[in-house]
């Protein structure tokens, strides 16, 4: 008979062997937070799933003794997709499940019912060893698109860094959903520094549909989804998307409340671990020094010198916040050589970062 503590420490290793995985710490901050997640069944359960979608049948199968019927899998399984812990999708009008990483998954799906206990383990985790995992694929999981108005009509720009074309060609239904880092940061009573919205978080497809199932999320048209995305562009937030030609969520991040980009902005490179197909240039003799920029900028890329404005390239992620601000209009941005063209679908995404692992394991 396994106790708590042997049912969480394999949950934990059978996660850590997924694309994003769940690494062990030396003061076990891992297992309180699959404790906040999990009761000590459904950690059994998730130890059956895999990263990529099972229908129920093979679930079952995978579960010894099976002292359970599949009507009550079938109830756990959804109460697990309820709670946040994992995702499915309709195939051929099957139900098919699968686990989630913690982030991109898990965390953010604990919108609207967070705790602050949670939270608080989460980010020491988070701190402490998660991120390293993270960010630290070699493969991001995350990519910055261009926000529009840092687009000139000579920058020729493919449709995934697109933000006009990526709503046009996302699949429906199109959702938004409340910031779980915003909500976060209202524990401690720190509201947003840059925005007053919170509807700023877009999910579509299978994930926008399960969102919407959950009641996590409402759904909207493209034209609203566009209009909440051009309040944020004024408000100076940054696009991040999935790491996929058409990414199944996009957010509209700040550097006071992101998960990500508190992280980032900690790093001595951030460019290197968030993947962009633009950087920041500024035309010092344009440049009057009068600092919008630097107030603008969310990952801490740009310095004053002699009243001159520089970008610090290895910290620039090409979001483009800092152009449309520039009253001088001395920012520009510069589409980098050899374009990153992103992989076609987040199971694509997966397959690639779970092979760089594999790759730098044997080395």
């Amino acid at each position: 008979m396994l106790d708590d503590t042997d049912i969480y420490r394999n949950l934990q290793i059978h996660l850590d062997q997924f694309p994003v995985g769940f690494p062990a710490t030396t003061m076990g901050i891992e297992l309180k937070v699959l404790k906040h997640l999990f009761s000590e069944k459904e950690a059994l359960i998730a130890t059956k799933l895999n990263w990529m979608y099972d229908p129920l049948e093979n679930i079952y199968d995978r579960l010894e003794g099976k002292h359970i019927s599949t009507e009550s899998l079938e109830n756990l399984l959804n109460n697990m997709i309820k709670k946040g812990t994992i995702k499915y999708k309709i195939e051929n009008g099957k139900k098919l499940y699968a686990n989630l990483p913690l982030v991109v998954g898990i965390f953010e799906y604990q919108v609207n019912k967070l705790t602050k206990e949670f939270f608080e383990d989460f980010d020491e985790y988070l701190v402490s060893t998660f991120g390293a995992e993270l960010l630290g694929t070699k493969i991001s999981q995350f990519r910055t698109i261009p926000i529009q108005q840092s687009i000139t009509p000579e920058n020729y720009i493919a449709n995934f860094d697109e933000v006009k074309q990526i709503i046009q060609n996302s699949e429906e239904p199109l959702t938004v959903a409340n910031c779980v880092c915003r909500q976060s940061k209202e524990f401690y009573e720190q509201p947003c520094e840059k925005t007053s919205l919170r509807e700023t978080c877009f999910y579509f497809g299978i994930t926008g549909q399960l969102f919407l199932d959950q009641g996590w999320a409402r759904q909207i048209s493209r034209d609203e989804v566009l209009s909440i995305m051009q309040q944020a562009e004024s408000d100076g937030l940054v696009f991040q998307s999935g790491n996929t030609v058409n990414p199944e969520f996009i957010c509209c991040c700040c550097g006071c409340c992101c998960a990500i980009l508190t992280k980032l902005q900690k790093l001595p490179r951030p460019s290197r671990v968030i993947s962009s197909n633009y950087y920041a240039e500024i035309n010092s003799d344009l440049c009057v020094g009068c600092g919008m920029c630097v107030d603008r900028c969310q990952i801490n890329s740009i310095k004053l010198t002699n009243n001159i404005a520089k970008i610090i390239q290895k910290r620039c992620i090409g979001c483009g916040v800092c152009v449309p601000s520039c009253p001088e209009e001395a920012i520009q941005l510069i589409k980098k050589e050899g374009e990153m063209r992103p992989p076609s679908t987040q199971e694509d995404l997966f397959s690639q970062i779970m092979n760089k692992k594999q790759q730098l394991r044997k080395k």
